[in-house]
Formats: structure tokens, C-alpha cells, sequence
């Protein structure tokens, strides 16, 4: 029997996990607590999260200590001064304190100290750790409205998915291709804007597996915090922090060239030369053609738990959808609508190709 809404959401309440599969299609688990949600940003899993809650920390403190301050005072002439009975004469009026009056000019300068100094601290942490050969270099670039992802030490590219190894120091380089976007992994600390023309850096060490033997890694949902068009809330992407030896087996398998096993495969594979232009998949002609491409990488898209920066499950029929018309499902998609220009054969053949002959069977 199928149960309620407000039944499964309560059950995701309590902590039970949803069962998925990662990019080896071993199982890995998404917890949906309300303490381990996505957009929870409460606990900080990473060195540059936990810092960042220091100093909300610390500025809660403050904040409720002025809020208490001015309150309690308030609350107390309220009580006291009011009027009791036919009363009509004013309390005794009295101004020009010169003791209260630098009193409340130094404190709240006090006050303010007290916010900035862990806030410079915890920036100039972040610009110390800049060039540290440790650092692992991830390049992140926003487009509208999908993520692209280089690792320059590895010659990888993704799209839309973020794969880490666990307990690294992580160098992000972070711009965009086009307007204003910005790069948040909620459980992984602050945002940073993608700025066109600009690099911005964030520096953190990423966190250790929660289950070690847990095969598949850690899954962590990442956005784009600035409005940046039609499709901005469609623009999400996912992170994936594996064990040293499980990453490693990843990226030596990322850029592997597609296996076209089928006959439809091999006629997709034909169809696909219309895509070369906008697309890359590594090991095949399209990886020749000179320039930058204005679509997402598809080497790995067999691997990829969705389609259009998650926006729909990663399977034939929404494949066939996407191929077919984009702007359904994310308006203003700029992939070109290719219902009419092919039939719903090559739509399939294509389909096939790409979604098949690019998973990793590892």
C-alpha cells in the first residue's frame, strides 16, 4: 500500500537512508536527517565550514548580548515608569549623560572588534594557504545554467558532477563563462561568486568518508546562490568525496573513450557528429576539433546520476526528452531543439550512444 506524503516525510525525518548508486553503480547512502539535509549548514564538515561557523558563532553571541541589552532596560521602564491610576504628570525628564553617552559610543566599537578580529583572521587563513603546493587544483567555471569542473593535474573534465578525494586540501579556482553565478557545497562552508573575467579561490581540506567501506563516496548537493537567468534554480550540480583509493580508480578511468558495442549505438554514434561542435567526448573525433565548447563535457555522462545539472534522472526516456527538446525541461536551455531537424530514430540512436557507450564499467 502507498503510503502518505506527510508519512515518507516524516520517515525521511528520522534519519532513514535513500539507497543510490555512485558512479561504479556500487551503492552509496543519501541521508535525508533533518541534521544531515543538504542545505544543512550547521555543522562544519570541512576546515573552511567549521571556521566560517566560528565566526557565526561568536557574532551570535554578540548580537544577543546587545539584543538583551537594549531589551531587558526597555522591558524594566515599561514596567516601572508607567501609569498607575489618574496619573497624568510626565516622569522626571533627563538628557545630556555625557558617562552614558561614551558608554554606549565605546561598547558597541568594542563590539565590533570583537566580530572583526576572527573575521580577519579567518580571511587572512585563506589567503596564506594561496600557492601551496599540496593543494589539490580543481577549476570551477559557471555557465548558464551548468557547472564545469577541470582537474588540471589530471587532464579531466566533468560536468555537473564534482568528485573529491577525501581528507585533501583542495585549491578551487572559481569564474564563469558568461554572467554571474555562484559556487556553494552547503556542507562544505561558504559561497564564492563566479565572476566573468575574474578568479576567485576557495581553500578547504574536504572530510573523510563517514563510512569507510561505504563504496561510492559521500554525497553533498552543491548550487548556484546568484540569479543569473531563467534557468538559475535549475542550476545545481552534485559532490561526491571518495577514499584516496576509490578517487583513484575514478580518475584513472574518467577519460576513457566511449565502448560502442550496439548497432544503435554505432548509428548514434553517427548522429552525434552534429554535436561535435558543442560537445566533447574524450577518445573520439570531437576531442580534435579545435576551440572552446559551448556545452558540457559528456565523457563520463553515462556515469552521471542526472541530466541538465540534475534537473531530471539520467535515463533513455529523459535523454530522449533532452535530445529532443531542452527548453521543456529547463527553459531556456541554449542546446539547440533538435525535434524536427531528427527523426525519433536518430533522437533514440543518439540517445543510446551517448548514455551507454559513455558509463564506466569499472
Amino acid at each position: 500500500m502507498k503510503k502518505p506524503a506527510i508519512f515518507s516525510f516524516l520517515l525521511s525525518l528520522s534519519g532513514l537512508a535513500l539507497a543510490s548508486k555512485s558512479f561504479d553503480e556500487k551503492p552509496y547512502t543519501l541521508s535525508t536527517s533533518l541534521s544531515d539535509a543538504p542545505m544543512y549548514t550547521l555543522v562544519g564538515i570541512t576546515d573552511w565550514g567549521a571556521d566560517i561557523l566560528r565566526v557565526y558563532g561568536i557574532t551570535t553571541l554578540v548580537l544577543v548580548f546587545v539584543f538583551l541589552t537594549v531589551a531587558l532596560p526597555t522591558l524594566y521602564a515599561l514596567w516601572r515608569f508607567r501609569a498607575k491610576g489618574n496619573e497624568t504628570e510626565l516622569p522626571k525628564q533627563f538628557t545630556g549623560n555625557h558617562v552614558m553617552e561614551l558608554i554606549w559610543t565605546i561598547l558597541p566599537v568594542m563590539l565590533l572588534f570583537i566580530i572583526a578580529i576572527p573575521t580577519w583572521e579567518v580571511i587572512f587563513k585563506q589567503s596564506n594557504r594561496a600557492g601551496d603546493p599540496n593543494n589539490f587544483q580543481v577549476k570551477v567555471i559557471g555557465h548558464q545554467w551548468w557547472w564545469e569542473f577541470q582537474y588540471p593535474d589530471l587532464g579531466i573534465t566533468t560536468a555537473n558532477e564534482l568528485h573529491l578525494p577525501e581528507n585533501t586540501p583542495i585549491d578551487f579556482t572559481i569564474t564563469s563563462d558568461d554572467v554571474i553565478h555562484s559556487f556553494y557545497v552547503p556542507r562544505f562552508g561558504g559561497k564564492i561568486d563566479a565572476i566573468p573575467g575574474v578568479t576567485n579561490h576557495i581553500y578547504l581540506t574536504t572530510p573523510k568518508v563517514m563510512v569507510p567501506h561505504k563504496l561510492g563516496g559521500d554525497f553533498y548537493q552543491g548550487h548556484c546562490l546568484e540569479l543569473c537567468g531563467q534557468s538559475h534554480a535549475l542550476m545545481r550540480f552534485e559532490a561526491f568525496v571518495h577514499t584516496k583509493q576509490e578517487f583513484d580508480v575514478w580518475a584513472k578511468n574518467a577519460m576513457n573513450p566511449p565502448q560502442v558495442l550496439s548497432a544503435q549505438e554505432k548509428r548514434g554514434e553517427a548522429v552525434f557528429s552534429q554535436c561535435q561542435a558543442c560537445h566533447t567526448i574524450a577518445g573520439t573525433d570531437s576531442a580534435k576539433i579545435p576551440g572552446k565548447k559551448m556545452g558540457p563535457d559528456l565523457t563520463n555522462f553515462g556515469n552521471r546520476r542526472y541530466l541538465g545539472a540534475t534537473t531530471r534522472e539520467n535515463t533513455l526516456d529523459n535523454m530522449h526528452l533532452w535530445i529532443k527538446n531542452s527548453s521543456q525541461i529547463k527553459p531556456g536551455s541554449r542546446m539547440t531543439s533538435f525535434e524536427g531537424i531528427l527523426s525519433d530514430q536518430q533522437i533514440e540512436d543518439v540517445a543510446s550512444y551517448v548514455r551507454i557507450s559513455t558509463a564506466k564499467k569499472l
